[in-house]
């Protein structure tokens, strides 16, 4: 399952999504949603208050991930079809399931490795992870054995703001933090500050192949991290309340189900 997995996002890395593609909606998921993601493998994960269920390219149910005791509001990051991170502030939990939602291992208990309050995680290159301390404001690399392995500095004095970040990403070696009324912070994988990408307003964060979307009224928007270029993309997202993209198709959760739409070049 492992190899096969590994072959198929070897053969989605090679497709692009560019702004060029037409869009067409594929089909729809009977379903309610808080939030929705894709991963390389065209699989979507439906968030639904300590809830995961995953469904396969076609809409078919794999599997379905519950734990009531990690609470209802909980982040997940789906970078990593093999090693899945789901996150509950709240109960400051964090869980890494396999490509079935099945639990890798034990949750680690964050308040156990001493830690006040974690606002933010994300997947991280080798297996790793980030976290953010908002109240020592600070970036924190674990490795693949979940050692920390890295801080960065206080991140408020570095900047001479105040920090009230809402997503935590990292991709193609560097690691994104949005805060709607700064902007979007940049890092590299050390978590040394690099630059302000100047996009307000985004709460989260959707990043691949180099391109930023976020919505702008009802308008999809690719922001090119390479040439600082904005361009539309050719869908209309106006009653979405969630949504994520991948190389090939974009999910959308409305008030009253999930969108699925591809891209025909």
């Amino acid at each position: 399952m492992r190899s096969l997995l590994i072959v198929f996002i070897a053969f989605y890395s090679t497709t692009l999504l560019g702004q060029s593609s037409h869009w067409t909606a594929l089909y729809t998921i009977d379903a309610k949603a808080q939030q929705c993601y894709l991963d390389p493998l065209n699989r979507a994960y439906l968030v639904k208050k300590g809830e995961v269920e995953l469904r396969d390219e076609k809409n078919k149910v794999l599997s379905i991930y519950s734990n009531k005791l990690i609470g209802e509001d909980i982040m997940l990051d789906a970078t990593n079809p093999l090693k899945i991170l789901v996150y509950s502030p709240n109960q400051m939990k964090l869980i890494f399931l396999d490509s079935r939602l099945a639990e890798l291992r034990e949750p680690i208990n964050l308040f156990a490795k001493g830690f006040e309050q974690i606002s933010l995680a994300a997947t991280s290159h080798s297996n790793g992870f980030w976290l953010y301390d908002p109240i020592n404001f600070q970036l924190i690399r674990f490795d693949q054995n979940s050692e920390e392995e890295r801080r960065s500095l206080n991140l408020g004095q570095l900047l001479r703001l105040e920090l009230y970040p809402t997503d935590l990403v990292e991709q193609s070696n560097k690691v994104y933090m949005t805060d709607p009324a700064h902007g979007i912070f940049v890092f590299d994988v050390y978590g040394n500050y690099l630059n302000l990408l100047p996009i307000k307003g985004i709460e989260h964060l959707v990043i691949h192949n180099d391109r930023l979307f976020y919505k702008k009224d009802d308008s999809l928007l690719a922001y090119n991290l390479i040439d600082q270029r904005e361009e539309k993309v050719d869908i209309e997202l106006g009653k979405t309340l969630f949504f994520d993209v991948n190389r090939s198709r974009i999910i959308g959760a409305e008030k009253n189900g999930v969108l699925i739409f591809t891209t025909a070049n």
